[in-house]
């Protein structure tokens, strides 16, 4: 499948993108970081002073791209990532002078889902000078203990899941095929 990229994006759609100065939650399917770098604050800064929720699905990218994108907006509070499977779709070499442009506050609401790497959280930590969500909701989370240590003195909901897809079933109680 194609990611969202900056072929997508045409001068005049672009136009019309970056007339959107309002936005507060902004969510992108398979964005290719890879693709805007390096002129993704192009594309994406005018975000930057209004997003407050940032929900990202099947991101592509290293771990220090993901969070140089995530460290754009400057006043985020929500951040959710979310794989459909079990794993992180990592194939690019890092770059570890590529620092995100700020240090958000990162202090809403974190969902993860499908998420097996813990070196990008081991970053996002440490790049962000740690962090301090009030609610998490983690599916099928490798590291999850360093989550709970950076936030626990913030923490107020958890929410954990274990999903085997395996055994989901439909509303009538038949698994699923």
């Amino acid at each position: 499948m194609d990611g969202f990229s900056p072929q997508l994006l045409n001068r005049h759609v672009l136009r019309q993108f970056s007339a959107l100065t309002n936005v507060q939650e902004l969510g992108i399917e398979y964005l290719d970081i890879p693709k805007f770098m390096p002129k993704i604050q192009r594309y994406f800064g005018h975000f930057s002073p209004t997003v407050r929720s940032l929900a990202l699905s099947e991101p592509k990218g290293s771990r220090r791209q993901i969070l140089y994108f995530v460290g754009l907006f400057q006043h985020l509070e929500d951040l959710k990532l979310t794989y459909d499977q079990l794993g992180f779709h990592e194939g690019l070499t890092d770059n570890f002078e590529l620092i995100p442009p700020s240090v958000p506050p990162l202090r809403g609401r974190l969902t993860i889902r499908n998420l097996a790497l813990v070196q990008l959280l081991k970053d996002m930590i440490n790049l962000f000078g740690g962090v301090r969500f009030h609610h998490m909701d983690l599916c099928n989370v490798d590291g999850m203990r360093l989550l709970l240590d950076a936030s626990a003195k913030t923490l107020e909901t958890l929410r954990v899941y274990r999903e085997d897809f395996s055994e989901r079933r439909t509303s009538s109680g038949q698994p699923f095929s």
